[in-house]
């Protein structure tokens, strides 16, 4: 019987130390950063945090809770925070280069004038999160939802936006040079006088999105969804719209020299004053367009 009590004993123990040893890992890794002993703290409980004017270049924050967290003056190039919770903190104007911010939560937070060259935001949460001005070339934000968020004179030349959710997204004056939005969700989006030169919206929906004078040229709109878009006065010679959908789209005064509307679907469209000069038009569908001399395509 002695030694049978011996053994449970030695389970329960075993039990009870697998069970408190990773709450007090974190408890000790919490503390150590809270001192300053440490820069990282993954998967940690910081909401409501001061982590003003800290270092935290490189630091691993992943999976971490930093709601209400301040970040006054910190550094944050190259930190880790894939999976952190930082729905509606302010990261103005905060240096996030090169940062993984993949699958975190940032619904409603501040990132007015933001550098976040070559950081990582697939899959993150961007919902009505503020972007203006913001820094994002080269970022990755596949599959990043960033619904009727804030992304005015955005600087986004060669992001990759490849399956992310914009609908009701502000950009205007936004540069998105050679960006990828191949697949992207932009229904009423409000893109007026972006710069899209050589970007690529291939298979992209553009349902009722304003592009009031766009730059589009040499862009990749094969196979777009654009149905009653509006394209006035916007730039698109040499743009490839083969197989776009238009139908009833607005492209009154648009510049489609040489462009490629093979395949596409412009009925019920406004073409009035477009210059369509040298445009490849081959089965192209056009009935009921109002065309550039204003008469009405049988």
């Amino acid at each position: 019987m002695i030694w049978r009590d011996h053994i449970f004993q030695i389970a329960f123990l075993l039990l009870t130390n697998a069970a408190t040893a990773p709450g007090t890992a974190a408890a000790q890794d919490r503390d150590a950063f809270l001192a300053q002993q440490t820069k990282n703290c993954a998967g940690c409980a910081l909401a409501g945090m001061s982590l003003a004017r800290r270092d935290l270049a490189g630091a691993d924050l992943s999976g971490a809770d930093l709601r209400g967290a301040v970040f006054s003056r910190t550094i944050l190039r190259g930190a880790k925070l894939s999976g952190a919770n930082l729905a509606g903190v302010s990261l103005k104007r905060r240096d996030l280069t090169g940062a993984d911010l993949s699958g975190a939560n940032l619904a409603g937070a501040t990132l007015h004038r933001a550098i976040l060259r070559g950081a990582n935001l697939s899959g993150a949460n961007l919902t009505d999160a503020n972007l203006n001005v913001a820094v994002l070339t080269a970022a990755k934000l596949e599959r990043a939802s960033l619904v009727q968020a804030l992304l005015f004179q955005v600087d986004a030349g060669g992001a990759d936006f490849r399956g992310a959710k914009l609908g009701g997204v502000l950009m205007g004056s936004a540069r998105l040079i050679g960006a990828v939005l191949d697949d992207a969700d932009l229904t009423f989006a409000d893109l007026w006088e972006a710069r899209l030169t050589n970007a690529s919206l291939r298979q992209a929906t553009l349902t009722e999105a304003n592009l009031h004078g766009v730059s589009l040229l040499r862009a990749d709109l094969r196979a777009v969804n654009a149905e009653r878009a509006i394209f006035v006065a916007a730039t698109m010679r040499n743009a490839n719209l083969s197989g776009a959908v238009l139908k009833g789209a607005d492209l009154f005064q648009a510049d489609l020299v040489e462009a490629d509307l093979s395949g596409a679907d412009l009925r019920d469209a406004r073409l009035a004053a477009a210059k369509l000069f040298n445009a490849n038009q081959a089965d192209a569908k056009f009935g009921g367009a109002i065309m550039p001399d204003n008469t009405v395509h049988p």
